[in-house]
């Protein structure tokens, strides 16, 4: 009877253990969100290079700041606070992102006002209103990916 037992054991373990060795933890570019009073905003996926096993996924977009200019105007306060997330690409499953670097500017211009966030990335939008484009990086093991946002700060 204790062998029977130990052998069942075994089977089950085998099987588990099978079982997560065939997992795909491979996953594709995350979309980047932006919290603030309005609610969640997607912003636009801009310079992407990104390589998996499953995926590889390359654009590039000449002119950044123009790109990001063109898009729907997201309307904030001076001295707003926002928040940025990354959420996993559901196409691919998965948000196994190993240590993500990421950082986020504002461009007007010639003018670049670099954003410190904390971390949980909140962060507080200028107090100078006027037309910004918010450019945002993620760097993880698998490439980075670049997102914008059209920031009208009132």
């Amino acid at each position: 009877m204790k062998l029977y037992l130990k052998l069942l054991i075994g089977l089950l373990f085998t099987s588990a253990l099978t079982g997560c060795i065939g997992e795909d933890y491979d996953v594709g570019v995350p979309t980047a969100h932006l919290y603030n009073d309005t609610g969640d905003i997607q912003l636009t996926e801009a310079n992407i290079s990104w390589e998996t096993e499953s995926e590889n996924v390359y654009e590039t977009i000449e002119d950044v700041q123009e790109f990001g200019l063109s898009q729907d105007e997201i309307k904030v306060s001076a001295n707003q606070d926002g928040a940025l997330d990354f959420k996993e690409n559901e196409k691919n499953g998965g948000d196994i992102w190993t240590d993500p670097k990421i950082t986020a500017v504002l461009l007007n211009g010639e003018e670049q006002i670099d954003i410190k966030m904390d971390d949980a990335r909140v962060f507080r939008f200028p107090s100078d209103k006027g037309n910004y484009v918010l450019v945002v990086e993620f760097k993880s093991n698998a490439g980075s990916a670049q997102y914008v946002g059209n920031i009208l700060i009132q």
